[in-house]
């Protein structure tokens, strides 16, 4: 390819005059616009067709290339990214359309079906806050048809989950405190979980990656508590040992072995490997052993691990914040049904939607957006909760709404998964309803700002989009995606999708980067030539 290359940035009359002294010019404007004027001698390849003929074309030129573009923007930014990944065009989609507007600025493989990674969320998020409104809580329910007398409860506690997606330690300690407020200082009886909002499933957390202590595999569970995680704390002492704690109490039943001590030398990429950590869990009892080196360089470093079943986990953090606070429970932990003739002890709220949907989108929380896609399906079927039946819900539930997504394949809403399926087009529509939406701030405020915060808090730092971009990042083995808002000097918004699905995937990060700042930098060029 010419070494003068990449291409030189030119307006109409400027690229006229470049062809006359024999220089090499194209024209990627849409085919509609070359009826405005075409520079003689141009070859004219619209930028919606794709990079790779142009690329083609480009590399047997000898001399300056010019690239018409309306207004002169670096159109080729995003395609010698793409290149320089070893990603081909036909490995990529990519749309961009002002909301409002029919016509896209681009639409390369627009409608073929991709698989989106993380930018899935956007789906199952959008549909949440329609079908559930962003004020809507999960409710965890304490009850017993037992006696309370004299401060012992003679009978089972039932607890009935409705799969609040961020039941927490904290969470369970207020329960447990307003559970004594009640007088209650002994349960002299069984905790009964009842899980029958979402039905039962088969869950491999091995089946995604073969990685199944990794919380981000773990399965919904109406019941879920503490993303089904138990966090490790380490720190490097000065005697040449390492402290182990748990972060907040330690379950019961969990015992700790270390032997780990210190080394010296920078901390390593894979830290916990040098630890020869072992998980041996045999029901509601968990050894956890942490053998080896650890650098001193790491400092103080956190570890959570998906130990226990949601049963046994949430049991055993009741049982130990239970006797923390005073209280006796002699019985023993079982599934069973809310009996009707209950009362009711306390109900834990969640917090609203809107706060969950933020955790979701900000930082890519799948279990999350687990939970949600099944609550969504739990409030639409009005029956316990299936996976598979939510992907037809929500097709449903577009066409209800005015548009379809045929192309949309959903297995667990969050992304984590290699079956799942939409095309930029769709999602792009979905990102356009969210913005008529009357949850549309909530929507908007729930996804990363570019350079600011969530998965974006580090990238186009020093850009266009820095504080003016909204947008969800994806990202598994040989998938990259980006899609969301592009705010405008001007006022107007961009509806931006790019989706790439290739073995080098993880190398398109600066390709979707470079398209987004085409957008800023075409769209400011039109703005400059309309006001001249």
């Amino acid at each position: 390819m010419n070494s003068e290359f990449p291409p030189l940035e030119t307006e109409l009359a400027d690229a006229r005059a470049a062809t006359r002294r024999g220089a090499s010019v194209l024209d990627v404007r849409e085919a509609r616009e070359w009826a405005e004027g075409v520079c003689p001698g141009a070859v004219c390849l619209a930028l919606s067709e794709g990079i790779a003929p142009m690329l083609d074309w480009a590399r047997n030129r000898s001399g300056p290339i010019y690239v018409f573009c309306a207004g002169g923007a670096r159109s080729l930014r995003a395609a010698q990214a793409l290149r320089e990944a070893g990603v081909p065009a036909s490995a990529a989609s990519l749309y961009v359309r002002e909301v409002g507007h029919e016509q896209p600025l681009v639409a390369h493989r627009a409608t073929v079906p991709m698989n989106p990674a993380s930018t899935m969320k956007i789906v199952t998020t959008l549909v949440g806050l329609d079908v559930l409104g962003p004020a809507y809580t999960w409710q965890t329910t304490f009850a017993s048809n037992g006696r309370l007398q004299g401060g012992v409860l003679s009978g089972a506690l039932y607890v009935k989950g409705s799969g609040d997606p961020k039941l927490t330690s904290e969470s369970l300690q207020a329960i447990v405190t307003a559970l004594r407020a009640r007088g209650i200082r002994e349960i002299n009886g069984d905790l009964v979980i009842d899980r029958s909002r979402f039905a039962k499933a088969v869950h491999d957390p091995a089946a995604f990656d073969g990685l199944p202590l990794r919380p981000y595999n773990v399965g919904p569970d109406a019941l879920l508590f503490n993303f089904k995680s138990v966090g490790f704390r380490f720190a490097p002492l000065p005697d040449g040992t390492v402290r182990v704690i748990t972060d907040g109490a330690p379950p019961d039943g969990l015992s700790i072995v270390n032997t780990l001590r210190t080394t010296s030398g920078t901390c390593p990429q894979d830290w916990r490997s040098r630890m020869a950590p072992n998980f041996d869990d045999r029901g509601n009892a968990v050894t956890a052993t942490f053998a080896g080196i650890y650098a001193t360089d790491c400092g103080e470093r956190d570890w959570y691990v998906s130990l226990y079943d949601h049963t046994g986990l949430f049991a055993a953090m009741f049982a130990r914040l239970w006797r923390d606070a005073g209280g006796i429970w002699t019985g023993t932990t079982r599934e069973g049904a809310l009996p009707r003739n209950a009362r009711v002890l306390h109900t834990h709220v969640s917090p609203p939607l809107a706060t969950m949907v933020t955790d979701i989108n900000k930082f890519s929380n799948n279990v999350m957006a687990r939970q949600l896609l099944l609550t969504i399906d739990a409030e639409l079927s009005k029956r316990p909760a299936q996976a598979k039946r939510a992907g037809r819900s929500i097709r449903d539930w577009a066409k209800a709404r005015g548009f379809d997504l045929p192309d949309l394949v959903i297995e667990n809403g969050s992304g984590l998964s290699r079956i799942e399926r939409i095309s930029a087009q769709s999602l792009a529509g979905m990102l356009e309803y969210g913005l008529t939406s009357p949850f549309a701030s909530d929507f908007l405020s729930s996804l990363p700002l570019a350079a600011t915060d969530g998965t974006l808090a580090k990238r186009f730092v020093n850009q266009l989009a820095e504080g003016n971009a909204y947008l969800k990042t994806g990202t598994l083995t040989g998938v990259k995606a980006l899609a969301g808002y592009l705010l405008l000097p001007d006022g107007r918004r961009m509806l931006f999708v790019g989706i790439v699905n290739h073995g080098n995937a993880e190398a398109a990060q600066k390709a979707l980067d470079s398209a987004v700042d085409w957008v800023y930098l075409t769209e400011a060029a039109k703005l400059k030539a309309l006001t001249r």
